[in-house]
């Protein structure tokens, strides 16, 4: 696959995770904290966003994309589902967000039909693939999807941003 130079993906830790440092507020720090990387790198001429879509900071950071429509038309973003039904255990409220932000993305992949042992590395994988760029949100411990698309971005020399603070 071709490396598109003007391409971002996102890459972080589901809600669970997130919210175990006790902090009610963090969600929406983390997404005013993507609304202004997006609008840094829109400003450096990355126009496509390329979201998981799981719950967390997936569907955090596509709002933010969405968001960021407003004030830059041409900015894309582009859902790459693992698998077809990728949202069927996801709390109401987050099943809810994830129709809408597939209903708003400018493209959507989805790589396999069905649930298979290693879809979200291959997800991971594709999206590292499609990106110069990583914004991501990860706490630092070697475990996990954020911690593999760390790791494999770093080995193919792709800039990466973590906002976790």
């Amino acid at each position: 696959m071709v490396t598109d130079n003007y391409s971002v993906s996102f890459s972080g830790h589901r809600k669970e995770r997130i919210l175990q440092n006790g902090n009610p507020l963090i969600l929406g720090q983390i997404q005013l904290a993507i609304i202004e990387q997006v609008e840094q790198l829109y400003g450096k001429g990355y126009k496509t966003f390329y979201c998981g879509m799981a719950q967390g900071f997936d569907l955090l950071a596509a709002s933010a994309v969405i968001a960021c429509k407003w004030q830059f038309r041409d900015i894309r973003l582009v859902a790459v589902v693992p698998f077809r039904n990728q949202a069927a255990r996801y709390e109401p409220l987050d099943k809810i967000q994830y129709g809408v932000l597939l209903h708003e993305a400018d493209e959507v992949t989805v790589l396999s039909e069905s649930y298979y042992r290693g879809c979200f590395h291959r997800r991971n994988d594709y999206m590292i693939n499609k990106s110069h760029v990583i914004v991501a949100y990860w706490d630092g411990v070697f475990k996990g999807g954020t911690f593999y698309t760390v790791r494999k971005a770093q080995q193919e020399n792709k800039q990466i941003i973590n906002l976790f603070k």
